[in-house]
């Protein structure tokens, strides 16, 4: 486990990725050895998580498993965190993962290449990225990054952007018998799960620590909350935080509709949460003003 004093003196962006690469090496005979169907269906039913070489632990109802998401954008200046990679995710980074693997003779230089690759076609896939781009262009964030609009960070202005979650590995939550995608919390008591902070303190903390100037962009609730600690405690810089965004989950319209302003909010279902959202809404709003405004002027 790291401390904090090991962070600052001797953990760098190139030794983060060293042990990504290292850990990929440990998968890389069994994953080739799968068919991609098999890779597919034991992600979906979540039997990775007690696999002896791909599992990362399990505490109460969670479980977490490796998949490919700890390679790191070092010449990033914005840092989007997400909550845990989903299921969906997971299965795509490793079938990419695994075709590279069964079709190239790779080493260290090549699997980090691979590493890259795997990130990025499976971060934040799907409707979330365009979701994303909404919000975060709803509030001005592609004036603050300079850009014509957000979508660019999932495409052609991707080299500016690090992708993570505040949970790394894909963290599931058995439901009925079941894994199902774990949907985070923000709530202390949520958070204060071993394995879930845990990964805080030994994958999430010494990456962020190693992005001095970058802004950093939680989506949803959990993200924001964990990061907002993080900030208290010096161990990030608070005013880098541009908080208040909803999750981009393809399942919760009512509520990107909310935060995007295409209701009345006075007759907003009451599961949307309405007034929270307008409540983060208003502070990152405030925040995006001020700070888009100062580039102005």
């Amino acid at each position: 486990m790291y401390r904090h004093d090991q962070i600052s003196m001797g953990v760098d962006l190139t030794t983060l990725n060293q042990q990504a690469v290292a850990n990929a090496w440990h998968v890389a005979e069994l994953l080739k050895e799968m068919s991609s169907t098999e890779v597919a269906r034991r992600t979906r039913a979540g039997a990775l998580v007690s696999d002896q070489r791909f599992g990362r632990g399990q505490h109460g109802d969670l479980g977490a498993f490796y998949a490919p998401f700890d390679w790191i954008n070092t010449e990033a200046d914005i840092i989007i965190v997400g909550i845990t990679p989903g299921m969906r995710q997971a299965e795509t980074a490793l079938l990419t993962l695994r075709q590279r693997l069964i079709t190239t003779a790779l080493d260290d230089q090549s699997m980090a290449r691979a590493l890259n690759d795997a990130k990025k076609a499976a971060s934040f896939e799907g409707p979330m990225r365009g979701i994303a781009a909404q919000l975060m262009d709803h509030f001005g964030f592609h004036h603050l990054f300079g850009l014509e609009t957000t979508a660019e960070l999932f495409g052609k202005a991707a080299n500016r952007a690090h992708y993570t979650s505040v949970y790394r590995y894909p963290v599931l939550q058995a439901k009925a018998a079941q894994w199902r995608n774990y949907s985070g919390g923000e709530a202390p008591k949520s958070r204060a799960n071993p394995l879930l902070a845990r990964f805080v303190e030994e994958y999430l903390m010494p990456e962020l620590m190693c992005f001095k100037s970058a802004w950093i962009v939680p989506f949803g609730p959990t993200p924001a909350a964990v990061l907002n600690d993080l900030g208290k405690k010096g161990i990030i810089d608070q005013d880098r935080i541009l908080s208040g965004l909803n999750h981009p989950s393809g399942e919760q319209w009512n509520r990107h509709n909310c935060q995007l302003d295409r209701v009345d909010h006075a007759h907003c279902a009451k599961n949307v949460g309405c007034a929270k959202v307008q409540d983060r809404s208003r502070v990152l709003r405030s925040q995006m003003a001020a700070l888009v405004g100062q580039q102005i002027g």
